[in-house]
């Protein structure tokens, strides 16, 4: 699969998004928040970085306007978050984001649910790579390839948008390493309160972004319906990137991920809603942890 995509796919890959997202839409309604105790996964710390890679950006823009990662690209989240290249049922290739999570097998990647399937009873996702610290073109991690993909039945049959997440098992590298062994992984929490402070991360590929570089917004998180709602100006392609609870500037806790984005009149992009992380992403955690 690594093989499969070349520079010129990767250049080419549409950003993979939800239908629009108009606040005037009727919407399926949002999940019960918080409908059992509270639950955690460490996160996992990356190996010493091996590369002499310098810092990226001029520091840190809070708020509801994107900006480049600040941060040292040679450790998490600048790792653990990366591109997701697929092609769908017509061979179609697209893109979104994502982020390594700690698990007993070391091989997930979460993201959304439409970044692994479409609904609605749609055929699974091919071709499926994951990229960490994607940066214009450049694979510093390596490629990996999915062996599984998974999501809930209630998003690949139903097509509803509280189920809108979903993760893959990855494969080893040409060096049998596991992938969260190599760039780290983050930590996982689900039932936690809906509103809370969260870094937001991804890959934006619409303009004024074009999908080279990590961006992340802040702020904090609001009921928006039952979904989880933030105000970031972050285009399609940022699909499926990872909201971090108690992120203390290299790790946090995934808390949900970018499902879809609101746009105004004018076509600005200024908010996303997530999947509220409750027991169904404990389930499904607790069913792919140890593959």
């Amino acid at each position: 699969m690594a093989q499969f995509w070349t520079p010129e796919r990767l250049r080419n890959a549409k950003p993979a998004d939800l239908p629009a997202a108009d606040p005037a839409k009727v919407r399926e309604p949002g999940p019960a928040v918080a409908a059992g105790p509270t639950g955690r996964v460490q996160p996992q710390k990356a190996p010493p970085a091996a590369r002499g890679e310098s810092g990226g950006g001029s520091g840190p823009g809070f708020g509801a306007t994107a900006a480049p990662w600040y941060g040292s690209t040679t450790s998490p989240p600048a790792t653990t978050s990366g591109r997701v290249f697929f092609t769908n049922s017509s061979g179609v290739g697209y893109s979104c984001s994502g982020s390594t999570v700690n698990s007993d097998g070391k091989n997930l990647v979460f993201t959304a649910g439409h970044c692994v399937n479409p609904g609605n009873g749609g055929q699974w996702h091919s071709n499926w790579v994951f990229i960490p610290r994607y940066n214009n073109g450049n694979a510093p991690y390596g490629v990996w390839s999915a062996r599984q993909l998974w999501s809930w039945t209630s998003w690949t049959q139903n097509g509803n948008r509280a189920y809108d997440f979903g993760a893959a098992v990855l494969n080893t590298n040409g060096s049998g390493q596991r992938v969260v062994n190599v760039v780290g992984g983050q930590g996982i929490e689900w039932n936690y309160p809906l509103v809370q402070f969260i870094y937001q991360f991804g890959y934006p590929v619409n303009t004024p972004f074009n999908g080279g570089s990590l961006q992340y917004c802040t702020g904090n998180t609001f009921n928006d319906g039952g979904f989880v709602g933030i105000n970031c100006n972050m285009t399609e392609g940022a699909s499926g990137g990872p909201w971090l609870d108690e992120f203390g500037g290299t790790y946090g806790y995934l808390d949900s991920v970018n499902s879809w984005v609101f746009w105004n009149a004018n076509g600005v992009r200024y908010k996303w809603n997530g999947p509220y992380f409750g027991n169904e992403v404990r389930d499904l955690y607790n069913t792919i942890k140890n593959l």
